[in-house]
């Protein structure tokens, strides 16, 4: 259950901060929304209160230690196969996990240090690059999501450094 204040991460809409609750009536019916500030400036989403646990909404992460911890560990060599590459990278976007997301970004971010990334692979290393941003930005009020996604850089630029 969630109440204002939290910081949440949206499968479809991503980080945000439950900021009230508000009930609408339709066709007679009555129900309870939350109403969540998309960081960033993007708006306003509503989500209703007795199917937010089933969205597969998740608390978003307390600070960028899991981040930190990701990047200090050796990146693993993508497979020289274009099409796995993408698959595997393509699941680790898909299951919004904070820890394989930071894989993944790592992951690509050496591949492009070491070799080349193809534009699909460009696009889903700038998606990553979002949505860590987003994330980093939500759980520290006075991060822009600009400044987090420079912190983001900043840190990628540091991992590759340290394993070369």
């Amino acid at each position: 259950m969630y109440s204002a204040g939290d910081q949440i991460i949206h499968p479809r809409y991503g980080a945000g901060i439950i900021v009230g609750e508000k009930n609408i009536t339709l066709y007679g019916n009555t129900k309870a929304y939350h109403i969540v500030e998309l960081v960033g400036g993007r708006g306003e989403v509503m989500i209703p209160v007795e199917t937010a646990d089933d969205m597969d909404i998740r608390p978003a992460i307390q600070n960028t230690d899991v981040i930190e911890e990701v990047f200090s560990i050796e990146p693993s060599e993508l497979s020289d196969d274009y099409r796995a590459r993408q698959s595997l990278i393509q699941k680790m976007i898909k299951n919004r996990e904070p820890r394989e997301m930071a894989e993944a970004l790592r992951d690509l971010a050496w591949r492009e240090h070491t070799d080349k990334l193809t534009a699909v692979e460009q696009k889903m290393k700038s998606r990553l690059m979002k949505m860590l941003s987003r994330e980093m930005a939500v759980i520290r009020p006075n991060l822009t999501v600009e400044t987090a996604n420079n912190q983001l850089m900043q840190m990628l630029h540091d991992m590759v450094q340290q394993h070369t």
